[in-house]
């Protein structure tokens, strides 16, 4: 027979009131309460919600959804509540192995065995400009020497580097606070072209000078300059 909780400890027979004491009985059967407590619930019998919910992840790009009811992904710009946002990059879909060709596909109006076409590569050199230095901000840094990135990945995030966060941007501006951790991206598309996306920066993104709008995808060029934070300056290359 279930054993129903006493709030005064004992345990009832009667669901109701304690068969021992009188007490009103308010908690479920002891057993049923250990039934739904399931196999992920704490030492205390609570329902342990915080201990099972996991760690929500971008459909898009795939990175953890850090801070909960946040609207946007912080790397990719997805919506969380309507799906893509503007300029969204969805994910990679999986690589397949190619089928090997057949004897028919080694005629003469045949493309089998051509290479693919090539796009350029892109680098960026980061560099501190003492010229962007506005009337409230801080000297600049004078030991910051130029350096040269290759950008390996088809996202590559700017900001600022964050161990408690997690966050290791490809391109690390430690040198400037007023760059976000999470400050903007360079996104190389289908075609080879360069994008480049504030996602929601405090301080904003300029390109070639001028401020661009956050979560739209900008196109960049060969020799283009984006600029960010108090006096962060990034040179884009094409490389070929």
């Amino acid at each position: 027979m279930d054993a129903y909780n006493c709030p005064k400890g004992h345990n009832s027979q009667d669901s109701d009131y304690c068969s021992e004491c009188g007490a009103k009985i308010q908690a479920a059967p002891a057993s049923s309460a250990a039934e739904d407590a399931g196999p992920f619930s704490g030492s205390s019998g609570s329902s342990g919600s915080s201990s099972r919910s996991a760690v929500e992840h971008c459909p898009s790009c795939g990175a953890p959804r850090d801070t909960p009811g946040i609207a946007f992904c912080e790397i990719c710009g997805w919506d969380f509540a309507n799906g893509p946002a503007t300029g969204a990059v969805p994910a990679a879909p999986p690589e397949t192995e190619a089928a090997p060709a057949s004897e028919a596909d080694s005629g003469p109006d045949s493309t089998v065995g051509l290479a693919p076409p090539q796009f350029p590569g892109w680098s960026v050199t980061v560099s501190v400009d003492a010229l962007l230095t506005g009337s409230g901000s801080p000297q600049p840094p004078s030991d910051v020497v130029p350096q040269t990135l290759a950008l390996a990945k088809p996202v590559t995030l700017i900001g600022r580097r964050s161990d408690v966060r997690a966050i290791y941007p490809e391109i690390p501006l430690q040198f400037d606070d007023a760059v976000s951790h999470r400050h903007a991206l360079l996104q190389i598309d289908a075609n080879g072209g360069l994008l480049l996306r504030d996602i929601g920066a405090a301080n904003g993104t300029r390109l070639n000078g001028r401020e661009i709008e956050p979560m739209v995808d900008h196109p960049v060029h060969d020799g283009d300059q984006i600029t960010l934070g108090y006096w962060s300056r990034i040179a884009v290359k094409a490389v070929s």
